[in-house]
């Protein structure tokens, strides 16, 4: 845009109007100055919401503002190539084809132009004329990857196997897309009704380490030839204690409602998952430009309903600190789909972040109810529970997780360490200590674990040989954590040991300056060491950096009247 022209005009309209000595002017040109004002005043106001939207990382408001100012002055190339962007960005493609419709060819935007016409050619069905947008484009870049696939895909839109399978040949020119060839090559036989060639390939993709996403459509092929077995076992390679646990566990759920499950790739969503997966790789090394949300942006717009992509939008937005946005593409992900408990348990947590407390619990409670086998789903929400001191549900919520959790499972351990806390900070220490000792059965080497457990026992003066030992294991695990270190030095407190106290407490605070409660326990030990000036000068550092009432009022109570006025305050040990 012309900024220096918007600025100029904006300093007229100014002099304008100060200008009250002028000459009159005749009334026509008077309304035609004033319409141009009017619109002037519009097209910076336009910008400015635009630029300060993009700022924000806020598409959906920076794409309609920018594109606005941009039809108030259509020769100005830079707002015509921001407009484009920022349309695609925000998912408007209705606004990103009027702009690509007005690019020349011989403009520098025209390729990108050009892919919008052609993802508009699939949307519409028209194969052919794709086709002939692809193969008129010189191949740069992604491209050189993407146009072959693509290229694939518009064959399988016309019914032409051949042509495909050939389009999809000229990857193996390339160097390291064997993963993308192979996932592509499947989902195009799949498409085409070679349903022997298909299973050939996944087999082979299944003989290595495949991602997820290869997983999901391996086990969904099989599950549609009927293959329940072979679909049990490729579900299965999912780990059931990792963060894709909730997708297992719905996925083998629906391996007896075939009604369930999606149906075959056609040309719209194969080429919905070779931009996903171009996108996906972006994310995962790492770009934080503007590119995997253009990727993601293309794949919803030929397919619509992509959990996945969905999933990889909420990502992004993540990223970006644009937390309303990533909780609003996970909740807008369909409910009918294999992943949305998934994305339920996501927006819990990204709500949770945001602030918005019942926002969170409610998206939680929906979900243990909408998804009652999701132990991935019930745990997060008593965690969450927890979180914000809701002790008895959290109780009640772990109890229903531990009837249903394996033996064998890794999250035995945790949920018992988690309940655990959860009634220790309810009050109720003997159900506490009998959790986290049955915790540490299972989890031996959790620093957090150890921590939590020593610290307890240590504020009430107890097993203080025990704690020490285990604190000690604990630094050993993790040397360089202020809040283990404090907790060590605690112990020695609590043992009558102040020298040794003051020498690990002043260490924790080298190591977490900031923390309130280290700053205040290392007062503690000064002032039973007899150094009371110190003390209080540890003391105050503490009260300014303290953020709890109770902790800041006991605090002020030492400092006026020393610490044997004053029972030490309780604490809670870190929870990792």
């Amino acid at each position: 845009m012309r900024l220096s022209r918007i600025s100029l005009l904006a300093g007229m309209a100014l002099c304008v109007a100060a200008a009250g000595h002028a000459e009159p002017t005749p009334p026509a040109k008077a309304a035609k100055q004033a319409a141009e004002q009017v619109e002037d005043r519009a097209r910076v106001s336009d910008y400015l919401t635009g630029r300060a939207a993009q700022l924000d990382h806020d598409w959906a408001t920076a794409g309609p503002a920018i594109r606005r100012a941009w039809e108030s002055d259509r020769d100005d190339v830079g707002l015509r190539h921001d407009a484009l962007l920022l349309s695609i960005s925000g998912g408007d493609f209705a606004g990103a084809l009027q702009v690509a419709k007005a690019i020349p060819a011989d403009s520098t935007d025209a390729p990108l132009a050009n892919f919008i016409l052609t993802l508009d050619d699939f949307v519409a069905g028209r194969f052919a004329a794709a086709q002939a947008k692809l193969t008129g484009e010189p191949a740069r870049g992604l491209d050189r990857y993407l146009t072959p696939v693509l290229t694939a895909w518009s064959e399988v839109g016309r019914g032409r196997k051949a042509e495909a399978m050939a389009a999809l040949a000229q990857l193996d020119q390339l160097g390291g897309v064997d993963a993308l060839r192979q996932l592509q090559g499947a989902m195009v036989s799949d498409a085409l009704g070679d349903h022997a060639q298909a299973a050939s390939t996944y087999d082979k993709i299944l003989e290595g380490t495949p991602p997820l996403h290869a997983i999901i459509l391996a086990a969904q092929f099989y599950q549609r030839q009927g293959d329940a077995d072979k679909a049990r076992k490729t579900i299965e390679r999912i780990d059931p204690d990792g963060s894709s646990a909730s997708l297992r566990e719905e996925m083998l759920a629906r391996l007896s409602d075939r009604s369930r499950v999606p149906p075959a790739p056609d040309a719209r969503s194969g080429a919905a998952d070779a931009l996903f997966s171009i996108a996906a790789s972006l994310i995962a090394e790492k770009q934080n430009d503007i590119a995997p949300l253009l990727y993601a942006q293309f794949a919803l717009y030929l397919h619509p309903d992509f959990p996945s992509a969905e999933l990889l939008l909420a990502e992004i937005d993540q990223r970006w600190g644009r937390l309303d946005g990533s909780a609003a593409a996970l909740l807008a992900v369909n409910e009918k789909s294999e992943m949305r408990s998934t994305a339920e348990r996501m927006a819990m947590s990204i709500l949770d972040k945001a602030k918005e407390d019942d926002r969170a619990l409610k998206v939680g409670q929906a979900g243990v109810k909408a998804h009652p086998a999701d132990m991935d789903m019930l745990l997060s929400y008593a965690d969450l529970l927890r979180e914000k001191s809701k002790f008895p549900e959290a109780i009640a919520a772990y109890d229903t997780a531990l009837a249903k959790i394996p033996p064998t499972s890794n999250r035995k351990g945790l949920t018992l360490y988690h309940r655990g806390i959860a009634y220790q900070q309810a009050h109720q220490w003997p159900h506490a200590e009998t959790d986290l000792l049955a915790a540490l059965q299972l989890r031996p080497d959790d620093p957090g674990l150890l921590n939590y457990l020593a610290f307890s026992w240590a504020d009430q003066g107890v097993n203080l040989d025990r704690a020490r030992t285990m604190l000690e294991r604990a630094i050993q695990l993790v040397p360089d954590d202020g809040a283990i270190v404090d907790s060590l030095g605690w112990v020695m407190y609590r043992s009558g040991d102040y020298d040794e106290a003051i020498k690990q407490l002043e260490r924790a605070v080298s190591l977490d300056a900031n923390d309130a409660t280290i700053n205040d326990h290392l007062g503690d030990a000064y002032w039973r060491a007899g150094r009371q000036l110190e003390a209080r000068t540890q003391w105050e550092k503490a009260e300014r950096l303290s953020d709890d009432k109770t902790l800041s009022e006991q605090i002020r109570a030492k400092l006026k009247d020393g610490l044997d006025s004053v029972e030490n305050p309780p604490r809670h040990a870190s929870v990792n």
